[in-house]
């Protein structure tokens, strides 16, 4: 089994912006004196803005089953959207904000663009809308949003996205810690995996209990367990954003938002029976209250073998990669400031091809654009992925919704490319929180570095293992 040492990561998920109303709407109110602004053709027609056998739409019949799926991950109750739009009436009070947002691309807030970036495969449960959809939510909209019949309602979506299918167990931290004061914190937690015999994961899904003070969480690998010699009572010891087990490799994580981490069809990653899960966890206190959380975890597995075997590498400055500009700096009110790195994989870890599965980009409050791109050389280059409108509150990973065999591939020879993009200016909306984060009052010259007032670079990878 590989082993990879890596650090600290927020992985690839897709998901929803915390705690956020639609733009143009900063308060999360509402406008009900807002128009539509899609192309529906009509209340009546056979168009593309026509619900069931033609006629106008309903929400019944013909917006629940889309809102379900497109936006079910976040917005319903306890969800991390700011509002429930599961009811008829939670929508009607939302309906024009939902068009306006919708029609415009806002939401649901896929952060790709395909425009200058043909990417590799289609990525999986996205949840952008067609033209088509978003013109028979206008229409439902501009028919004064009908609620049609509640008892020939269309079927819910089988799958929401974000949620793990089959799973195969839930752990839980040993006990509730607790998170006070005013500085961050990182406590890694002990999770025995209780397996009687080894497995191949093929699923996880981090469920964080208190969203107020969770700012991210890591589960690293210990087939040892040696995190065993280093937990206290409770199961937890205290630690940084690197692992402190090895061998380790990281095995999923959660962002507010999170989808599920799951793996390609006919592969996983090992877990040994006797070993066990590192969840690392990354508090960010509210400064006020005293707060407990005590997170978990779903697996879901393998007891077969399967035919690859899937793994996680950074693409970023400390693990193999080469800046372009020799110096990671961010001046102080730079609007456009460009970082560039280009990654180089150890031969002793890697065989000498890996299919490439994911890739998500990873940066702070400064970053606002990301482009990965995959050099391969005599070949060509083949854009990864392009992330335009980059944001530190929605860090959503993409997985290829493809077969092994229809992966891009990397060769050792190859380059992994990373180019960031870095507003440090008044016209940042985010520079307020990134000079709280650094405790400053004023932009700064900013580098490279794990604390959220740092900067980074990163391009989380998936690869498949060939034989």
């Amino acid at each position: 089994m590989l082993r990879v040492f890596s650090a600290t990561v927020l992985l690839l998920t897709t998901g929803c912006v915390p705690g956020s109303a639609p733009d143009g709407d900063p308060d999360g109110t509402g406008d009900p004196t807002q128009q539509p602004t899609g192309n529906p053709t009509g209340p009546t027609g056979t168009g593309p803005g026509t619900g069931t056998n033609g006629q106008p739409p309903t929400w019944y019949q013909d917006i629940a089953p889309l809102v379900a799926d497109r936006c079910g991950a976040c917005h319903v109750t306890g969800g991390i959207g700011p509002f429930s739009i599961e009811t008829y009436d939670e929508a009607l009070t939302w309906g024009f904000a939902m068009d306006d947002a919708i029609t415009s691309g806002r939401m649901p807030p896929v952060h790709i663009s395909e425009d200058d970036c043909a990417m590799p495969a289609p990525i999986k449960d996205d949840v952008r809308l067609s033209d088509d959809e978003k013109a028979m939510f206008s229409a439902w909209v501009a028919a004064d949003m009908p609620e049609g019949d509640p008892d020939n309602a269309a079927p819910a979506p089988l799958r929401v996205a974000g949620d793990l299918q089959d799973v195969d167990s839930e752990l839980q931290l040993q006990e509730a810690f607790e998170i006070d004061g005013d500085r961050d914190i990182y406590q890694c937690f002990r999770v025995p995996l209780q397996l009687e015999q080894d497995v191949w994961l093929t699923g996880l899904q981090v469920i964080p209990d208190n969203e107020a003070v969770v700012h991210h969480v890591l589960v690293w690998n210990d087939p040892e367990d040696q995190s065993a010699d280093q937990a206290g009572a409770d199961g937890s010891y205290e630690c940084t954003g690197f692992p402190d087990i090895f061998p380790t490799e990281l095995v999923g994580a959660w962002t507010p938002g999170a989808n599920p981490a799951i793996m390609p069809r006919n592969t996983g990653v090992p877990l040994k029976a006797g070993g066990s899960l590192v969840l690392n966890i990354h508090y960010h206190p509210t400064g006020t209250t005293r707060e407990l959380d005590r997170s978990s975890i779903q697996l879901q597995w393998s007891t077969e073998q399967p035919k690859y075997e899937a793994t996680f590498w950074l693409a970023d400055l400390p693990f193999g990669a080469i800046s372009q500009s020799g110096n990671f700096e961010i001046p102080a009110g730079a609007k456009a400031h460009k970082e560039s790195h280009r990654l180089w994989l150890p031969g002793f870890l890697f065989p000498d091809e890996m299919a490439i599965f994911t890739v998500g980009p990873h940066m702070h409050y400064l970053g606002t654009e990301m482009k990965v791109t995959l050099d391969q050389g005599d070949k060509g280059e083949q854009c990864l992925v392009h992330s335009p409108n980059y944001r530190f509150d929605y860090q959503q990973g993409y997985f290829y919704d493809a077969d092994v065999d229809d992966l891009p591939i990397f060769r050792r020879s190859d380059r992994i490319e990373v180019e960031c993009t870095y507003d440090n200016s008044p016209s940042n909306p985010f520079l307020p929180l990134h000079m709280e984060a650094r405790g400053t009052t004023e932009p700064t010259d900013v580098g490279w570095g794990e604390e959220t007032g740092d900067e980074m670079c990163m391009a989380i990878l998936g690869f498949v293992l060939k034989p």
